[in-house]
């Protein structure tokens, strides 16, 4: 096809062992990715109304992995696969979650002609997904089966392939066509194996999905991978502007991380990903800093065992000041504490560790800053022994189970603000933290992260007034760019409730971001590290390439408003799941001094009637203005503000009238 789609969709379900191809025109409306991905779980595990949603890991679990139409068109960052369905890890219930990974997957899914395969039911035993163009296969897995993700894609890559040969070097014959391209393959290790809810899906050398615990639904479903090569194109409606866009947008502002031999996701030139082999190279984010001191070589062992880096991470990018930290971080804690920094704490409180009140067997903790320690420990949560069953069923399930949830979530030592995801740049930049109660798990939004800072920050900042700052950003942000007050950061006395935080104003601000990010990041699957840069190209760089890529006259607010269509979807996903407004609140931690870590400078704020920077790491939240903000929120996007549920009116407007009926039926429509 001529406008960035495939024209098709693979269904399998692995209970009947049927392998079917949807229309993707029929979910064009949705735009590909988790657009898309949303439309196909309500159709194939909301609206059949038999079960309710809550269990992850039951066969009727749709798990969706989607393209977006800038996959395979040279688009840069936009390669990324977008990952929905009912997730395991977040707390205190599963929830519809989406994450995404780059890599090369989503483009060679385009190349071999499918916009997104679409998982349902459990296999009898082991299998793997063969795709090879339209050539589609559920192949036996069992002498797959406990092998670590570097295995399982090396033996793959050779059934795939029927021979060795190096990647880019040599022709494969694949049916009557050729490439150089190596199958491109998504997997579980042993931790996805072990149906735990904390297991990543990993892609490559490391690429993965981290959040949402996703690798435990394919160990649940029995599948041990998914692999896809293809020889075909995609083909932009508009070539020409294409290239013209992409070559103003490497003249402009384009952000720049390449490093020699470093490896690109697909299609892009940043190379972050930084590995280029499956035993080589630096890791990347959440997986560099899992093992904290033992570098590469602990990010080697989390990927090969397929854990989740973020829930379970040994340490953080950087440290902050909390009372009562153990001592190995001499009064911090880290950033980002997952698990395995949480169990050290509570080995150094005396409250952990052999015969103590929490047994750490098979754990030897005195090793603990080892890479042995690290293979046990993934060993035991795989296997689910001893402490390890506890660890494998989240880690908030775990810290109930030991009696610790409410003293520590208090503490600051557990920092998951909402919904078991552990915390990420929440504060003070609220358009983050609010998104974290309003979806499930990290929101994973850098848009206005280092966009609005004074400076001195992460990324440096701007050098721009706070009033010039805001003024700039607004205007690029339709409908709302007549209302520069929704980017003002203020959190004290009054005026957080009339201008600030707690306002209107700021409602506005949320709902541009997880409208703009469920378009253009997560339906075009463009990668949000490139873009929103909100310093200078954003909007009009994406919009460029999303009019060349695929024909549409569409304007940005006419994106903004179907960005607003794919979130009112998730959103009745959720709420068909159970969710409710008063399920939509934050940790205790949240509430109190310590709740920030500013990496990112200064914030512009509004105050006296007049726009500054201020240094906000003192922010924390206040309980009633968190209130005040929901019934504002809910109010702007057409929700029931007693319950936070989407109303008929609302839904029929964005040309969702069939989901508004099967709420009906359910009684989970809200009142206008």
């Amino acid at each position: 096809m001529a406008n960035g789609y495939a024209g098709k969709i693979l269904r399998i379900n692995l209970s009947t062992k049927e392998v079917t191809t949807l229309d993707t025109a029929k979910y064009e409306e949705f735009v590909g990715g988790i657009g898309m991905g949303a439309a196909l779980f309500w159709e194939f595990a909301v609206a059949p109304g038999d079960w309710d949603l809550q269990d992850a890991f039951d066969p009727r679990n749709v798990v969706s992995l989607m393209a977006g139409p800038f996959a395979g068109t040279g688009v840069p960052g936009g390669g990324r696969t977008s990952i929905c369905g009912i997730a395991p890890e977040p707390f205190p219930t599963p929830l519809f979650h989406r994450t995404s990974m780059g890599g090369r997957f989503a483009s060679m899914l385009k190349l071999a002609g499918w916009d997104g395969v679409t998982v349902q039911g459990k296999a009898d035993g082991p299998v793997w997904i063969n795709i090879v163009n339209d050539k589609v296969t559920i192949e036996d897995g069992k002498s797959l089966w406990g092998l670590n993700t570097f295995e399982t894609q090396g033996q793959i890559t050779n059934i795939v392939e029927g021979r060795t040969y190096r990647f880019g070097e040599e022709w494969l014959k694949v049916g009557d066509d050729f490439t150089t391209m190596r199958p491109q393959i998504v997997c579980i290790g042993p931790v996805g194996e072990g149906v735990t809810r904390v297991a990543a899906l990993i892609h490559g050398s490391g690429v993965s999905a981290r959040t949402g615990g996703f690798g435990g639904v394919f160990g649940s479903k029995n599948l041990k991978a998914i692999s896809v090569i293809g020889t075909g194109a995609v083909q932009p409606a508009d070539p020409k502007g294409l290239v013209d866009a992409r070559l103003a947008h490497m003249a402009g502002s384009f952000r720049m991380g390449a490093q020699p031999g470093a490896a690109s996701c697909m299609p892009c030139i940043n190379s972050d990903r930084k590995r280029n082999s499956y035993y080589g190279g630096e890791a990347m984010c959440a997986d560099e800093y899992w093992s904290r001191a033992n570098g590469m070589k602990g990010a080697d062992i989390a990927i090969k065992w397929g854990i989740c880096t973020w829930a379970t991470k040994f340490g953080g990018a950087l440290d902050m000041d909390v009372k009562g930290a153990p001592a190995l971080f001499k009064g911090s804690v880290p950033m980002e504490p997952g698990i395995g920094w949480y169990i050290k704490y509570l080995y150094d409180l005396g409250v952990l560790g052999p015969g103590k009140k929490i047994e750490s067997y098979p754990l030897p903790m005195e090793q603990w800053n080892t890479l042995t320690f690290r293979e046990i420990f993934c060993d035991a949560v795989a296997h689910k022994i001893g402490i390890g069953a506890d660890i494998a069923e989240g880690f908030l399930e775990a810290v109930k189970k030991w009696g610790r949830l409410e003293e520590d979530l208090n503490s600051g030592a557990l920092r998951v603000p909402a919904y078991g995801a552990i915390w990420h740049h929440t504060l003070p930049g609220v358009d983050w933290a609010y998104a974290y109660i309003l979806m499930s798990g990290d929101p994973m939004w850098h848009g206005f992260f280092t966009a609005l800072s004074g400076g001195g920050g992460f990324g440096g900042g701007s050098k721009e007034t706070a009033e010039q700052q805001v003024n700039k950003i607004a205007a690029k942000m339709p409908p709302y760019d007549d209302d520069p007050l929704m980017l003002s950061n203020c959190w004290k006395g009054e005026e957080a409730r009339k201008t600030g935080i707690y306002s209107a104003h700021k409602a506005k601000m949320v709902a541009w971001a997880r409208h703009y990010h469920g378009f253009y990041n997560e339906s075009l699957a463009l990668c949000e590290m490139l873009l929103p840069n909100f310093g200078g190209i954003s909007p009009d760089m994406e919009h460029r390439y999303y009019q060349a890529v695929t024909g549409t006259k569409n304007t940005v607010a006419d994106a903004i408003e179907i960005g607003r269509k794919i979130w009112n979807m998730e959103r009745a996903i959720r709420v068909m799941a159970g969710r409710h407004r008063d399920d939509e609140k934050f940790a205790p931690f949240m509430f109190m001094p310590g709740a920030t870590f500013n990496m990112s400078g200064s914030k512009p704020v509004y105050q006296d009637g007049k726009w500054d920077f201020e240094n906000q790491s003192d922010l924390y939240l206040d309980r009633e203005g968190v209130e005040e903000f929901k019934t504002h929120f809910y109010a702007l996007e057409g929700w029931d503000t007693s319950n936070g549920w989407p109303t008929r009116e609302t839904l029929e407007g964005l040309g969702l009238g069939k989901v508004a009926d099967v709420m009906a039926g359910k009684n989970r429509l809200g009142k206008a």
